[in-house]
């Protein structure tokens, strides 16, 4: 085990603990999904949509320009992590375990059946993400959000958005 990616993921746990969103980039979260997406934004909890606006600028960053369905992509791609209702914390444990000691985290889930389905719903957010969204209509929103975790995502819009995500 090397020391950088478990200082990525203190790194991580740290911005996640301690995440603000301000209400200028609330609205501005707002005026990119419109009416029928903001309010899943809006109802994402606080380190979510921090997560969300930081992949969004990374995107544009890039110097690349995004289209509509990218920067709508970033700030809703991890929407169905709210359905897993874990804390930063347990968030946090279960990347940390999944990374360096899968026994262990295997262990946990055999022995606390309440944590485990929530780290199903947490495990499976691309899905559960993508099916909130085909029930409001963004289908084409929906594909990338489902995609967004596939080993090889065949969109284009879903590889720009794994690299984004990748360094947030």
């Amino acid at each position: 085990m090397t020391v950088q990616p478990v200082l990525r993921r203190v790194g991580q746990f740290w911005r996640h603990s301690s995440a603000r969103v301000s209400s200028a980039e609330n609205a501005r979260a707002t005026e990119i999904l419109g009416p029928r997406l903001a309010p899943f934004f809006v109802a994402l909890p606080v380190n979510d949509r921090r997560h969300g606006l930081d992949v969004l600028e990374t995107i544009e960053r890039d110097g690349v320009a995004a289209p509509a369905l990218l920067q709508q992509a970033a700030l809703l791609h991890d929407m169905g992590k709210a359905d897993a209702r874990l804390s930063v914390v347990e968030r946090s444990l279960t990347v940390f375990l999944n990374r360096f000691s899968p026994s262990m985290l295997a262990g946990l889930l055999r022995i606390r059946p309440g944590f485990r389905r929530r780290y199903q719903s947490y495990r499976d957010h691309a899905g559960l993400g993508a099916a909130r969204l085909r029930a409001v209509g963004a289908t084409e929103l929906a594909a990338v959000v489902e995609e967004h975790h596939a080993e090889h995502p065949e969109l284009d819009v879903t590889r720009r958005l794994r690299r984004a995500d990748s360094r947030n």
